[in-house]
């Protein structure tokens, strides 16, 4: 097989394991296609190709092989149940640093052009088709029962999984729109038209997944690229055109807002059922929703269930960290186990906070280090964008700080969304590394 089949090949598994990773019921597949992707991507990459890279992003690297060694440590000499910590990290761990390695790879292979990158192209793609087909689903509910499917993502098995691989279409399309308006250089090698049809997709689909989060990250998302075309753009555009598109973009924003704020109704309550929430010693249903009633609201009617679960396991987490520091051993159920060593007797799963599984499971260290790796990507990332005017730098910042800042609310960090987080960042990292470099050595010697 020539290089160009491989390397055919290897775009292929890739693109199909991005595809994958957010479908319920195909771990094997996943693990197939990584594998697979693997093994080409590695087949396809020369000596060549590692000797052209004069950068490496070593402050971040450095900080995931440190809070790599202390998920280790932890599970073998702190963990009271070190079997089953490594199985977690066997099985989810590591399993993140293949589909990290995996990105490295493919950012090796992926030779940007004039017109963009094929790689995030692709991405882009993949996830605008699975954009269409959960509002086709919709619709089709729509024609057979006379209401669109909210809240409820057939294809995903979850509005978590579905408003998280939006979120990540959205931040791919927003940088690639602001470099064709600010630059006039695009990320992607597809039209305008393309890129803001796919733009319309990601919107809708993650408008019909109704998760709260994610619509929160959407607007964040939106908020900080709109600061920031106000802020760049002027340069490029003038102050008259600057402001009609960003008058134009705050207009989108707010109507988007407005209107996921109408479809949910949880909002109206949130913030009496988040003050409830807060009294974790007041009732136990947080602990065991299934035997002990839901607390009331002035009302009458119970609190809402999802905003008053998240909260009270954020409080009960920080404050049982307090006597379990180095946590229990790294898990996604870590925070049960905690729950249950401190005589809590608990009846649930994780704690929707992959902050707190984190804490519970391996501890402050573990959370320290994990925010150290974050802040040094989006340093590399600003550097980059800012230094370099580099559109991978920009996108780093966008998906590091909006996968950390729901990991505040979510158990992101686990599974499918942890591996496809190491992907993108492994591509990212590596591949912007050598691309700034290159600019920075074309730039000393003109």
């Amino acid at each position: 097989m020539n290089k160009f089949n491989r390397l055919t090949l290897a775009y292929a598994a890739t693109l199909g394991l991005v595809f994958i990773w957010s479908i319920p019921g195909t771990i094997a597949l996943r693990t197939l296609l990584l594998v697979a992707a693997l093994t080409l991507a590695a087949c396809c990459t020369t000596h060549k190709d590692w000797a052209t890279q004069r950068r490496w992003p070593l402050f971040p690297l450095l900080a995931l092989a440190l809070l790599t060694a202390w998920l280790f440590f932890q599970a073998v000499f702190v963990s009271a149940e070190t079997a089953w910590a490594l199985g977690e990290l066997r099985g989810q761990w590591l399993t993140a640093l293949a589909a990290f390695g995996l990105g490295v790879l493919m950012s090796k292979l992926d030779k940007p052009q004039a017109s963009g990158y094929s790689l995030w192209t692709g991405i882009a793609l993949v996830l605008s088709v699975q954009a269409a087909i959960a509002i086709s689903q919709s619709v089709w509910h729509w024609f057979m029962h006379g209401r669109l499917l909210y809240g409820v993502v057939p294809l995903t098995g979850g509005r978590l999984e579905m408003s998280y691989i939006m979120n990540i279409l959205l931040a791919l399309l927003t940088v690639d729109l602001f470099f064709r308006a600010t630059e006039h250089r695009a990320l992607l090698r597809i039209p305008v038209s393309a890129s803001l049809t796919c733009a319309a997709l990601g919107l809708t689909a993650n408008f019909l997944a109704g998760s709260r989060n994610g619509i929160l990250g959407t607007l964040f998302l939106a908020l900080t690229m709109t600061c920031l075309f106000l802020i760049d753009g002027r340069r490029k555009l003038g102050n008259s055109k600057t402001i009609l598109i960003a008058t134009a973009l705050a207009v989108g924003i707010g109507l988007f807002a407005l209107a996921s704020y109408q479809a949910d109704s949880r909002w109206k309550t949130f913030s009496e059922t988040a003050e409830i929430a807060m009294d974790i010693d007041g009732n136990e249903a947080w602990f065991d929703p299934d035997n002990h009633p839901l607390p009331l609201l002035s009302n009458g009617e119970p609190v809402e269930e999802s905003a008053y679960l998240r909260i009270a396991w954020l409080s009960a987490g920080i404050r049982l960290a307090k006597d379990i520091p180095y946590g229990v051993g790294y898990g996604r159920n870590a925070f049960v186990r905690v729950l249950l060593r401190q005589g809590y007797p608990a009846k649930i799963g994780h704690s929707h906070s992959g902050f707190i599984d984190l804490l519970s499971g391996a501890g402050i260290p573990a959370v320290a280090l994990w925010l150290i790796f974050a802040a040094a990507m989006l340093v590399t990332g600003w550097r980059s964008f800012t230094r370099f005017r580099s559109p991978l730098g920009l996108l780093l910042i966008l998906l590091v700080s909006g996968h950390t800042g729901r990991m505040l609310i979510e158990s992101v960090n686990r599974d499918h969304m942890l591996q496809i987080f190491f992907f993108l960042i492994g591509a990212l990292l590596i591949a912007d590394a050598s691309r700034t470099a290159a600019k920075a050595s074309s730039t000393e010697i003109s």
